[in-house]
């Protein structure tokens, strides 16, 4: 970018030319921008009435608030793609500085069910009812002026029917800043106004799982997650906190559990308060936390303490035979002692959670492993799958809670759910129409598209053609072409409630999720926000929309601390 100075009739004027790509992530949905150039200090005044919020409102803004001043303060993002040249000494004094931010919630309603006048404790209140919701608005208009009024300050508005609204504003906000590292004039600088933003999700659903039972990943990179994930504008941390291998999570009712099923009983697990800092942590930054224990299949870990609700338990060498994945081992559906285990447990650590949202699993079950139950009982095979699937989505409806499931439970089995089920596609994006047609809403994030650990082989061992059952690797480019509704209807679409990128944790854990995750995910976190096609409808293309902003993008993440891997030599 250039900067030149021009007089015209004894005024200076200001002109800024572009070789310049405002790197937002994600893209706005409607964004208009002029040609100044505008001075941030650190010193900014984030202005709002308080006395119009109720308290968590209140205490969320806060927290923004002190996110955005460590920014401003901490964060020095020189971007590959802005070159900008900074006026000297008396040229410098024409360039305005941006005061102020008002912050306005339009909508807000201080009897609201979603929120209680409370004062709030941000370890864990356990009064606290649910923040943000499935649903929520999520919308804003940023305003950022170049000229002042009636020479008073120069002032930005930020409004948004809803906190979360705010807290996005306040994201796009920091990402509209570079710094200059001159001697004479460095600082933060906000090119290109006058900015008129005006930005909703294309998806109200924007997810991220994480499996941390196959590895295990301390608190702070859960909470760490979440900090990059809000800054991408994703609101869904999808916990798929157990498995075959492990079961980290300590459980009152039944502590052998993690006293024999986690790696390390004593160092990885994940306790109540564990997870209660991580589900409020995450609702301070517009994110739910919706967990998945994952049953009947994929239940292994319970084996080493409850083995006598178990079936086919460690069937070497034919593990394949029972299980997609060794361990094998699933709940046996045919015994009461199951179900006992089942209304005391469930409700218990979905307790935990402040989400009506709960994953039940239910994906990979292996008929073959009940094999012998249907010998002693008038049950089939499927009857017992129902049975099992009945009981426990009875137990969630108890708990207040909303079941999502794997695909196989309506595409495999056929089973009738209640059709308020959400049903997560995995196996191909073509999976989505059909469970559309079945009336369910869907979130996808499929193997073909959306798998972050596809590609890099095998983890049993002897694998030298270096293949995994999902490959080839998912590139940004492949991610960033997915469109979620593709070959549907307007009227299927609608069923369609959003997405989720995926890491699987064999082969991954604290010493290279990141890696892994990002910018990657960031890809899917456009796709989800700003919508498969661009305001003409046409489709997004990667090079062409998506590469110079990525690549600043993950710059800029980089200069926050994260470890996102590089798109292109630099």
């Amino acid at each position: 970018m250039s900067l030149i100075f021009m007089r015209v009739s004894g005024i200076l004027i200001l002109l800024v030319f572009s070789n310049f790509v405002n790197a937002l992530w994600p893209l706005p949905q409607n964004w208009t921008k002029g040609t100044s150039l505008l001075r941030v200090y650190p010193s900014i005044i984030i202005k709002y009435d308080p006395s119009l919020l109720n308290s968590y409102i209140d205490q969320l803004i806060e927290s923004a608030k002190h996110r955005l001043q460590v920014f401003l303060l901490d964060e020095k993002h020189l971007s590959p793609n802005v070159k900008f040249q900074i006026p000297e000494d008396e040229k410098f004094d024409s360039i305005l500085t941006l005061s102020c931010i008002q912050i306005e919630i339009t909508n807000d309603k201080r009897d609201q069910d979603d929120f209680e006048e409370i004062n709030i404790d941000w370890t864990y209140n356990k009064e606290m009812k649910e923040g943000i919701s499935l649903g929520t608005d999520e919308s804003y208009e940023l305003i950022i002026p170049n000229k002042k009024e009636d020479n008073t300050e120069l002032v930005a508005y930020l409004k948004a029917p809803t906190v979360y609204g705010i807290l996005h504003g306040l994201t796009t906000f920091s990402q509209l800043l570079y710094y200059n590292r001159s001697e004479e004039n460095s600082g933060l600088f906000l090119p290109f106004a006058p900015h008129h933003i005006n930005d909703f999700p294309k998806f109200m659903h924007r997810g991220l799982l994480l499996d941390t039972s196959r590895n295990f990943y301390p608190i702070k990179e859960i909470l760490k997650t979440l900090d990059v994930m809000s800054w991408n504008k994703m609101n869904v941390f999808h916990w798929h906190i157990v498995d075959s291998t492990s079961w980290p999570v300590v459980s009152e009712k039944y502590p052998e559990l993690s006293e024999k099923g986690a790696y390390d009983s004593k160092k990885m697990i994940y306790t109540k308060r564990d997870i209660r800092i991580v589900d409020e942590y995450a609702r301070t930054r517009g994110i739910r936390i919706i967990p998945e224990f994952d049953m009947p299949g994929h239940t292994h870990a319970i084996a080493a303490s409850m083995p006598e609700i178990m079936t086919c338990i460690d069937m070497y060498p034919d593990w394949d035979q029972y299980s997609s994945d060794p361990p094998s081992g699933q709940l046996n559906p045919a015994i009461p002692e199951t179900y006992t285990f089942l209304n005391e447990l469930v409700p218990e650590i979905a307790s935990y959670f402040t989400d009506k949202f709960y994953h039940t699993g239910g994906d990979e079950v292996n008929l073959n492993c009940w094999e012998s139950l249907t010998q002693q009982n008038d049950h089939t095979k499927e009857s017992l799958l129902d049975k099992f699937v009945t009981s426990l989505y009875s137990i969630i409806a108890n708990e207040g809670k909303t079941p999502i499931t794997w695909q196989e439970m309506v595409t495999e089995h056929n089973l009738t759910l209640p059709k308020d089920t959400v049903v997560q596609v995995w196996r191909n994006s073509a999976m989505v129409k059909k469970v559309v047609e079945k009336g369910y809403r869907v979130v996808t994030g499929s193997g073909d598209y959306w798998y972050l650990d596809c590609g890099y082989g095998g983890w049993y061992g002897n694998n030298i053609e270096g293949r995994s059952w999902c490959d080839p690797y998912k590139t940004w480019q492949k991610i960033y072409s997915y469109n979620p509704i593709e070959e549907l209807s307007d009227k299927e679409a609608k069923f369609v409630i959003g997405g989720e990128v995926l890491l699987w944790s064999e082969q991954s854990d604290s010493t290279n999720y990141e890696q892994q995750l990002w910018p990657r995910s960031s890809a899917a976190a456009e796709i989800l926000w700003s919508g498969p096609e661009d305001i003409n409808g046409n489709r997004r293309v990667p090079d062409k929309d998506a590469l110079k902003r990525l690549n600043d993008w993950r710059f800029r993440m980089v200069e926050r601390g994260v470890r996102a891997e590089p798109l292109q030599p630099l």
